[in-house]
């Protein structure tokens, strides 16, 4: 007899399987919310979503290229046909500082207490307990909530979309679009080959950079003379004694723009080329060119130009971008001084400039700390401002402190007439019939002397002795031409105005000595000079120190020359013999 199905065998069965689904329901469930999936998306019934009052910030849906104008099609969202905006939940205004306009029309800056929404649209209360509606509100945190305040500004940068609009993002009102814009008054924007720049690929929009050329020794006297420098620059630093093709490889670093900015990073561009061949003949060729955007300064256009021009290679320095501090960029311990120095030659007679104190590759004032002891010993002069303006009376050399007696009396004029002592005029000598006049430095006293040779008497003549045989040095007359000549100029200065002239040149004169001299000898040396005498020059003691026997008198002391004539001790005789006269020469005593 077979055995009938238990019904509460059924039921819990039943049972048991609606408590695994309940358990494994619950898992999952707990899973879920676990990993952050919000429950309403699990519910299987109709939820209605609360938002919450929102004010809305005109924002971008696409990306604006820099330096462009802002458009309305920039903030229409083409899927809604609304302006696109982020939306700010109204409790989260409370705090927040807000820009409103008055009704005076004025702009001010207050603070949001209590932000709510009513039938007329948002309320704010600010912090004095006024309240104003969203109408009057022009900024929040900053940016703007106003459509009209944006359209029609140029952005300085790629603006990217999901961010709302600030006056940050733009240039003044009233820029125009494009590189005009972008450029900083004072400024020009010059477009180069990104391959002329080493350096450049790493630089980003915006950022200040330095150029710094390195200029070939052999090309620096053009690019000195296409930047309009005074400084015969190629003078001071070759070296002739120097294989020509060392120097080809030697450089110099200058500094041909300071505080560029870089509008456009480097950029691709396709340049249009004509190749020509026997076998294809003409074809155009697109060749990939990089560039970059630059905006120097309109007196740094010169040097860059030139210094590209020249084959120079041009390295990128970029600048920091960090906030500004208050501590010093350079710190003087206690007890030294910043001493400064000349970045290069100083010429004498020229006016000292602030350049001068520059280096040549960054533009900044060189200084040397020293203790305060040595330099007031030394009499080095520490402050900038008391040598700008000042006349060299020497050449001053490079990375050398610069002391009073270096420098000629306050208001001395520039130039060779502020060179010249009173009572003296200027006389430009020959060196090339003056002995030794290549070593003569500034500010020595010389006395000049001349010698000439007279011509050897010759038999026949009626003023001549045939039986006379005199040696040069019996036959040479030493007369003094000059005391106490001051040298201006020495030969060896680059600042010499006879020496321009180029070294190459086989016709080139060798430069002159320029001399002080009273006006009462310039008659005589000029006279020594045309009939080719040889001058000598004695340079007089530049030492303070006098002894007590040497002071004679206080009257300056004039070189003794002794006149020695041969002929003045001797008798002369004509002798007659048939037709022709024959002259004898007898001494005294005879």
């Amino acid at each position: 007899m077979r055995k009938q199905k238990s019904s509460f065998g059924t039921f819990k069965i039943l049972l048991a399987m609606l408590l695994v689904l309940v358990v494994l329901g619950g898992g999952v469930i707990a899973s879920l919310f676990a990993a952050g999936v919000p429950m309403e998306r699990l519910a299987f019934w109709r939820v209605d979503e609360t938002r919450p009052d929102t004010i809305s910030l005109p924002m971008n849906w696409q990306t604006i290229p820099a330096y462009s104008k802002v458009s309305r099609g920039d903030l229409v969202d083409p899927r809604t046909g609304g302006i696109h905006g982020v939306e700010i939940p109204l409790t989260a205004l409370g705090g927040m500082s807000a820009t409103i306009v008055d009704g005076d029309g004025e702009l001010i800056d207050k603070r949001i207490q209590l932000a709510q929404r009513t039938d007329d649209g948002v309320v704010l209360q600010l912090e004095d307990g006024s309240v104003v509606t969203s109408r009057q509100l022009v900024k929040l945190g900053g940016a703007y909530t106003q459509a009209t305040d944006i359209i029609g500004r140029v952005v300085k940068s790629d603006k990217s979309s999901g961010f709302a609009f600030a006056e940050a993002n733009f240039f003044e009102r009233g820029t125009p679009a494009g590189l005009a814009g972008a450029t900083p008054p004072g400024m020009r924007a010059m477009t180069l080959e990104a391959a002329r720049l080493a350096g450049v690929h790493r630089i980003s929009m915006g950022e200040q950079i330095d150029l710094v050329a390195n200029i070939p020794i052999q090309k620096l006297s053009r690019f000195e003379f296409s930047t309009g420098s005074q400084l015969p620059g190629a003078e001071l630093v070759a070296d002739a004694g120097r294989a020509s093709r060392d120097q080809d490889k030697e450089t110099t670093a200058r500094l041909v723009a300071r505080q560029a900015v870089v509008l456009t990073p480097v950029i691709k561009r396709v340049s249009t080329e004509t190749s020509a061949s026997l076998s294809q003949g003409k074809r155009l060729l697109s060749v990939p060119v990089e560039e970059v955007v630059l905006a120097v300064a309109a007196e740094d256009v010169s040097a860059v130009t030139s210094a590209l021009e020249l084959g120079a290679t041009v390295n990128v320095l970029v600048r920091s971008g960090r906030p500004d501090t208050d501590q010093p960029s350079t710190n003087v311990p206690e007890g030294m001084v910043a001493v400064p120095i000349p970045g290069q030659t100083l010429l004498a007679y020229q006016t000292i400039r602030p350049t001068s104190f520059e280096d040549p590759a960054t533009a900044y004032v060189r200084t040397i700390q020293v203790p305060v002891e040595t330099a007031s010993q030394s009499n080095w002069i520490t402050d900038l401002s008391q040598l700008v303006g000042r006349i060299p009376r020497h050449d001053l050399p490079a990375t050398v402190p610069i002391q009073e007696g270096d420098l000629m009396p306050v208001g001395t004029m520039a130039g060779l007439s502020g060179a010249t002592p009173p009572g003296r005029v200027l006389f430009f000598l020959d060196t090339e019939g003056l002995i030794g006049g290549d070593a003569f430095e500034f500010g020595q006293h010389l006395d000049l002397v001349a010698s000439r040779t007279a011509d050897e008497p010759r038999g026949g003549n009626r003023s001549g002795f045939a039986n006379v045989t005199l040696t040069d040095a019996q036959r040479t007359r030493v007369e003094p031409i000059a005391d106490d000549v001051i040298v201006v100029m020495p030969t060896r200065s680059p600042g010499n105005p006879t020496a321009r002239k180029s070294k190459d040149s086989k016709d080139s004169e060798s430069p002159k000595l320029i001399v002080a001299v009273r006006p009462d000898q310039v008659a005589q040396l000029e006279y020594a000079v045309a009939v080719g005498a040889s001058l000598r020059a004695t340079v007089r003691s530049g030492s303070s120190r006098v002894d007590a026997l040497d002071l004679v008198s206080d009257t300056p002391q004039r070189v003794t020359v002794m006149k020695f004539d041969p002929l003045s001790d001797a008798k002369r005789t004509d002798i007659f013999v048939g037709g022709s006269r024959e002259a004898q020469l007898f001494g005294a005593e005879e």
